[in-house]
This record gives C-alpha cells, sequence and structure tokens, in this order.
C-alpha cells in the first residue's frame, strides 16, 4: 500500500506546484462587499486594473452587496481555495458585523487567508449646505434640545464605519440619534444634501468631492489627528468629544486554505502596484491614507483583524449597539 501511495502523493504535490507555479492562468474575481460607485468600489477598480496588466490575467470586479458586507463576504469565503476568487475587505464586514449579527455567516478568523491592507480612510462629520449647523457643538445643541431620537444620521449601511463613527457620537455626547441606513454612501449623502437626513460620518474619500462643490458642509474628522485632506478641519476631539477616534482600513482577503505561494504572489503585485508614484498620488488626492512604500504582509494583516476584534465589538456594545 505505502509503495502505491508515495507515487500518488508526489502526483498531486507536483500537480499542485505547477498550478501554483503557472498561477494565473484565467481571469480573477475580485468580490466586493460594496455598493458600484462609492469611493472605495473605485479605489478597489483602481487596482484591479492594475492586478490585470501585471498579472496578464483580467481582474474583474463583482460587487455583492446586501445584509452589511456579509453576503459578499459570505461568497468570497466558500469560494474554491485557488487563488481565481479573492475579497475586498474592512473592518466593517471583518470586524464590526462580529457585533452586529448574531451568525454573520462566516469566521473572520478561520474563513480567510489575509493577503494585505491597501488603504485607510479617516471619516469626515457633515451636513447639507442648507443646514442651520455650522459646528459640532450646534449640533449637540439641537439633539439635547429636541425629543431623543428627532435628530438623525445616514449610512452606507449597517456595520459601516459611518454606523460605528454615529454611535461612538451619541455616546460620547449621551445622546441619543436615529440610525437611517442605506445601501452605499451615494444615497446616504444624498439624503443629507436633500435634507431628509441631518448629518452623516462618511469615509472622506467618498465625501471630498461633494464638499469641494459646496454640497456639504463638513464640521469635523473622526480621527484622532487631523486629516491632510482636510487640513483646516478640527477633529471631534478638539470639539470636545473625549478620545473619539474613528476610521476604517481597507484590504484584500482570499478564501482560507488558497495556497501561500498565490497568496504571496498576488501580495507582491500590490505592493508593486502601491508602489507607484502616479497611483500614490491620485489616490492620496482622492483622500484616501496609503500605507508605506513596502506594503505590510499578511502576517500583519492577520494581527491587525485580531487586535480589531479585540477593540471593537466591546466599544460597538458600550455604545448600546444590539446584535441583529
Amino acid at each position: 500500500m505505502a509503495a502505491v501511495a508515495a507515487p500518488v502523493l508526489l502526483a498531486r504535490a507536483s500537480g499542485a506546484r505547477g498550478q501554483t507555479e503557472s498561477y494565473p492562468s484565467r481571469p480573477i474575481t475580485i468580490i466586493a462587499p460594496l455598493a458600484a460607485g462609492s469611493a472605495a468600489d473605485s479605489l478597489i477598480r483602481d487596482l484591479a486594473q492594475q492586478l490585470s496588466g501585471l498579472l496578464g490575467q483580467p481582474a474583474m470586479v463583482v460587487n455583492r452587496v446586501g445584509a452589511g458586507g456579509n453576503i459578499g463576504t459570505t461568497a468570497i469565503a466558500r469560494s474554491a481555495p485557488d487563488g481565481y476568487t479573492i475579497g475586498q475587505v474592512s473592518q466593517g464586514n471583518m470586524v464590526i458585523n462580529t457585533a452586529l449579527y448574531r451568525d454573520a455567516g462566516y469566521d473572520p478568523i478561520r474563513d480567510f487567508a489575509p493577503i494585505a491592507v491597501v488603504a485607510a480612510m479617516s471619516n469626515v462629520m457633515v451636513v447639507s449646505r442648507h443646514s442651520p449647523f455650522r459646528s459640532v457643538r450646534e449640533v449637540v445643541e439641537a439633539i439635547r434640545a429636541k425629543p431623543s431620537g428627532m435628530v438623525t444620521y445616514s449610512s452606507s449601511g449597517v456595520g459601516t464605519s459611518m454606523h460605528v463613527a454615529g454611535a461612538m457620537f451619541a455616546r460620547a455626547t449621551g445622546t441619543e440619534l436615529t440610525h437611517v441606513p442605506y445601501t452605499g454612501a451615494p444615497a446616504a449623502m444624498t439624503a443629507i444634501i436633500s435634507g431628509d437626513v441631518d448629518t452623516g460620518f462618511f469615509n472622506i474619500p467618498a465625501a471630498k468631492g461633494l464638499i469641494a462643490a459646496g454640497d456639504l458642509r463638513p464640521l469635523a474628522i473622526t480621527t484622532a489627528r487631523r486629516s491632510a485632506s482636510l487640513p483646516d478641519l478640527p477633529t471631534l476631539e478638539e470639539a470636545g468629544l473625549r478620545d473619539y477616534d474613528v476610521s476604517t482600513w481597507l484590504g484584500f482577503v482570499a478564501p482560507a486554505g488558497t495556497p501561500p505561494a498565490i497568496i504571496e504572489r498576488i501580495h507582491g503585485a500590490l505592493d508593486q502596484i502601491l508602489s507607484r508614484p502616479a497611483l500614490r498620488e491620485k489616490l492620496t488626492a482622492q483622500g484616501f491614507d496609503l500605507p508605506p512604500l513596502r506594503l505590510g504582509g499578511p502576517a500583519e494583516f492577520s494581527r491587525l483583524i485580531q487586535d480589531d476584534l479585540a477593540k471593537w465589538p466591546a466599544i460597538m456594545r458600550a455604545a448600546g449597539v444590539k446584535p441583529e
């Protein structure tokens, strides 16, 4: 039996090695659990286009939205671990959803092979240009003067950094806001511009164009430090909210079990792409915070996910957000 088994195992190993060495030999699908047309979607499509050129095979972005990103993220987890389906993830679907859903449909540690974090985004608190609010203080005063829950904030969906930012704002100010989730940031910001919703806490790349056009009025940045994209805006901590710091990261993962050599191949391609000066300049101008010229590896990404899992669910529970 051993004499028969050894050649079989050797043949299987040789076949797997051959698959890895020839990777990619066909198109790659990138599942994005976010709305088409969003700032993060634009970033992923920019990277996909560059991946196509570098790897010599099309890298196609497929948007799978719904359930706060759970539908698309579950699809990533259940895909074949062969490198031909990878996915875009963030704190929202990998971390925050563990506090928002009793069963998201996947395990952020067990079901994925991290590849790399490719960008981060600060959030900005905005109101409509027609809003009477011109400062964070005025928003807080209005919330306290009105019946509980009368002031509303929109987001691109349950479990997003926009949702978290609003929940933390309510906790930090001792007030109550009503969360109004939309499918995607464009719809959520349109609701503010039209006056259907009072405020929101959006990723800078998503809001920057509308701020520049004068449709949205920025009030403060949600991170501990001011943003290079909007340097004149105070932070919410400067506006009086202690220990307030919300941002989000974006990264790529593959299904668990994807060969390490394929993970390294994709990581190496992303590392090369994100070192290109023209692309870095473009993304920075859009409001993205990029990693250093040397992209962090899968092990670093894995530690980031684990660290955030130890941090954010507890913050969400303390802010009064209950699982659905």
